[in-house]
């Protein structure tokens, strides 16, 4: 979500509650705090502020397997922020072992003012521990800012391990570029979209819209259009429904 909320506790480990397990047949990007499809945002979770993301892709007649995630923040400076999650894809499905089932992210970088008048984050998702299976090790950059009554822009970049990310023909595809927008928010409601930039099995770019039911939740739905033939195979398009929520892991103390 590209919406922040204030933060401030002292520092205490989170318990990883809800490590979801299990890989897919198919790669989902297991990210940081995303927009759509994409990471390409400069948005942070608050220091110590959890988050926990259900994503589902539909195709055709069929549903991809679940991106159940976690995220939380993990710097307290106003500076300079930074987050760590974890995600796992099920249900699981064969040949995949209990070993492709984890998948680690993470960044750092500043807001919007806090450095310079652009945030900046630099990260890296879809770190797996299964050598050329699982550890697409995807490294990027973004660069954004809001614009009044125009909404955030985002640009990026992206390069990750050549062994996996190849195009429809095989040939290296591991580099490539990211771009997002999402709007200012009206009401309850938020329009996004973005887009990642290649021939290979995360490319793809969406549009959704964001719906806040709660000031710590919201429904995030929209379609996927995959560039490549390795994720969804022959389908042009998949549905995403997205569920975000949000909560202190130490409960704040009433002023």
């Amino acid at each position: 979500m590209e919406k922040v909320k204030s933060n401030k506790i002292n520092i205490a480990m989170v318990l990883l509650t809800v490590l979801f397990s299990i890989v897919p047949a198919f790669v989902l990007n297991a990210t940081p705090s995303t927009v759509f499809w994409t990471p390409c945002t400069v948005y942070f979770q608050p220091f110590l502020k959890g988050h926990i993301g259900y994503d589902s892709y539909v195709r055709d007649n069929s549903m991809l397997s679940n991106d159940y995630g976690y995220t939380m923040g993990i710097l307290p400076f106003k500076e300079i922020q930074a987050e760590v999650g974890y995600d796992a894809l099920l249900p699981v499905a064969s040949p995949a072992t209990f070993k492709d089932a984890n998948y680690l992210n993470g960044k750092i970088g500043w807001n919007e003012n806090a450095l310079l008048p652009v945030g900046f984050s630099l990260g890296i998702f879809n770190a797996g521990v299964d050598n050329n299976v699982t550890n697409y090790n995807v490294f990027y950059a973004a660069l954004g800012k809001t614009f009044d009554n125009i909404g955030t822009v985002c640009v990026g970049a992206y390069s990750g391990n050549d062994k996996l990310l190849i195009d429809d023909n095989g040939k290296v595809d591991s580099s490539g570029l990211m771009a997002s927008y999402t709007s200012p928010q009206v009401g309850k409601f938020q329009v996004c979209a973005d887009y990642m930039s290649g021939n290979n099995v995360l490319s793809a770019w969406g549009a959704g819209l964001y719906c806040y039911f709660a000031d710590n939740a919201d429904l995030l739905t929209g379609p996927v259009f995959p560039l490549s033939k390795q994720f969804a195979g022959s389908s042009k398009m998949m549905w995403s429904l997205q569920l975000d929520v949000d909560f202190d892991i130490v409960p704040q103390t009433a002023k």
